[in-house]
Order: structure tokens, then sequence, then C-alpha cells
């Protein structure tokens, strides 16, 4: 009941309500922040908890799995690889939106962090012919604006700003990955 904000003279109502307001609450720290793949693990770790008091207090619905199809990363182009990004990143934060369960929560979690750990390894394959900035010039959560660049891609404008950033998202990878 505490990890859920409710007390013991609240009725089912207000129960079912402090449970859709943490869910909505957890959705929203999910959408506005991007998230790495370490950070996403960690929140895993709490809303596994969430879990048991969705459980306990038998707000959970059936235990629906999301039954959407996961995307799938393009290994084609670059090009490819960016669109098939934004498309599958699009579908994730939809199915995101309409879960109603921390246990849904949780697997659309995993599927954020199997997204990300994939985009990072095939970005830096179909990158590779660029050098990386050092890494302290270097935040893991400053990562490339994947439109822009899909659309130098697109015109064939990688300019040197554009190089820059490939530059320091190869470093970010790297670094998230622990590699660097």
């Amino acid at each position: 009941m505490a990890l859920m904000g409710i007390e013991s003279t609240h009725d089912f109502d207000d129960i079912t309500n402090r449970h859709e307001e943490k869910l909505f609450e957890w959705k929203q720290d999910v959408l506005q922040k991007y998230m790495v793949p370490s950070l996403l693990r960690s929140k895993q770790k709490i809303i596994s908890q969430l879990i048991a008091a969705e459980q306990t207090l038998s707000l959970a619905q059936a235990e629906v799995e999301m039954s959407a199809e996961m995307p799938r990363l393009s290994h084609a182009s670059k090009a490819d690889l960016l669109e098939s990004y934004e498309r599958g990143m699009s579908s994730l934060k939809l199915m995101l939106m309409n879960l109603t369960s921390f246990k849904q929560l949780e697997q659309i979690l995993s599927a954020l962090i199997e997204w990300q750990e994939s985009y990072m390894l095939r970005f830096s394959e179909l990158f590779h012919e660029y050098s990386e900035a050092l890494p302290e010039e270097v935040n893991s959560r400053e990562m490339i604006d994947t439109g822009k660049l899909l659309l130098a891609l697109k015109q064939n404008q990688i300019d040197n700003k554009m190089s820059w950033a490939i530059e320091r998202e190869i470093s970010r990878i790297k670094k998230i990955r622990g590699i660097a």
C-alpha cells in the first residue's frame, strides 16, 4: 500500500484511482526522459515491487500480456536503420501509453532495453568509418537526433556538424556498452 501511496482509509475506488495515477506517473517518466538500458534496468527493479503490490491488491486485470508485435530493426542501410528505429520507438511508445498494469510496463521496458541495445550495436556497425569523440565530451543521455541524421543521409549532406554528432553518438554508445 505504501508503494502505491494508498492509505488504509481508502476504499476500492480510491485504491483503483491511485493505481492508475501511479501507473500514469511511470508512463510519463519513461516517455519524457531518454533512458539508457542500465537506467531502464534499475527502473525494472522498482517495478517488480509495484507488480507484487498490484497483485496483492488485486489491481492487475487478469495479467494481460502485451500482444502487439515487437518492431524489427532494418540492417539494409544507414537510412533504413534510422527509419526502422524511429518507427519502432513510436510503436513502443504507443504500447507504453496503452498499457494498463505494471506487469505490462515491465514487458515494455524489457522491449525498450532490447531495442536500444540492438540499435546501438547496429549503429556502431554501420557508421564504423567515423572516428569517435573524446569520452569526456560525451554525455550518455545526449542521443543523436536520428531524424536530422536521416534527413542529412537522404540529402547526402553530412556536414562537419553532423559528422561531429555521429562521432559523439559512437562514443556515447561505446560508453554505455562499456567499451570505451
